[in-house]
């Protein structure tokens, strides 16, 4: 009798195991912080989906996060080096670079994390004509592979959210096509990779050997307001004659790096 009980409680536990996974994962999937996980992940897949339509091969990441910092963030230098030990680049003999006119004045700091990834911190203020001053904290992380991203795009969140209340992260994905594709091609394929994101083109910039288009997807959460318009994709492809390659850029809300 008491060796069928120990059986039957050993037949139990795989049953409550499961269970309890199930229950888990229910959790993380419809609390806050597991939804924003999930959807922070199909938006990357979504990502390497959309430059990879173009026919380029994925390079990296740049992450891009910026707020409007409360008013007792202290000038820009202690601004940026606050923000910078929160991310955990603040490193014994770092520099910072300052700079000022008679408009704004502002501090950078530079730094690594794991792997040698290059993060800026930049503390700006402006000054108003009223002797208002506006201050603005910047962090810019580039090079990263999209595993990374996913991390440190929450990072960049959370250590914003410290210094003011609005804030916002533009990921954008580069790839690389290797030829150089002509101004007709350029376009065409640009208008394709917004189509296949479900988003109508809303700004357009076609100069040269770049292109430029800005639209509005129903696959991607959140969005901002630019020229007066709601915007959450932004594609760019520009063609290098020097180097024979075409650089493709795919970005959420905005590209807001060099391209």
């Amino acid at each position: 009798m008491e060796k069928s009980r120990r059986g039957g409680s050993r037949g139990k536990r795989p049953a409550i195991i499961a269970l309890a996974v199930i229950l888990f994962l229910a959790a993380a999937f419809y609390l806050p912080p597991g939804r924003s996980i999930v959807a922070a992940c199909r938006e990357d897949a979504l990502m390497l989906k959309l430059v990879r339509a173009s026919g380029a091969e994925f390079e990296s990441v740049n992450i891009t996060g910026w707020v409007r910092a409360d008013e007792s963030a202290g000038d820009p230098e202690a601004l940026a080096e606050r923000a910078a030990e929160q991310l955990g680049i603040l490193l014994p003999g770092h520099k910072t670079e300052k700079w000022q006119n008679q408009y704004a004045c502002g501090a950078k700091v530079e730094g690594a994390v794991t792997g040698g990834r290059t993060v800026s911190v930049l503390g700006q203020a402006l000054l108003q004509p009223e002797g208002e001053r506006v201050s603005h904290l910047m962090i810019s992380l580039d090079g990263m592979d999209n595993g990374e991203a996913l991390f440190y795009r929450q990072k960049v969140y959370k250590t914003l959210g410290a210094f003011g209340r609005q804030s916002h992260v533009a990921l954008t994905y580069r790839g690389k096509i290797e030829s150089g594709l002509s101004r007709e091609e350029l376009l065409a394929c640009a208008e394709k990779i917004m189509e296949l994101a479900g988003a109508p083109v809303r700004e357009k910039t076609v100069k040269d050997n770049l292109v430029s288009l800005t639209g509005f997807s129903p696959l991607f959460s959140g969005g901002m307001t630019y020229a007066g318009k709601e915007v959450n994709l932004n594609v760019a492809l520009r063609s290098s004659p020097a180097e024979h390659v075409t650089y493709v850029y795919v970005a959420t809300p905005v590209i807001f790096t060099e391209y």
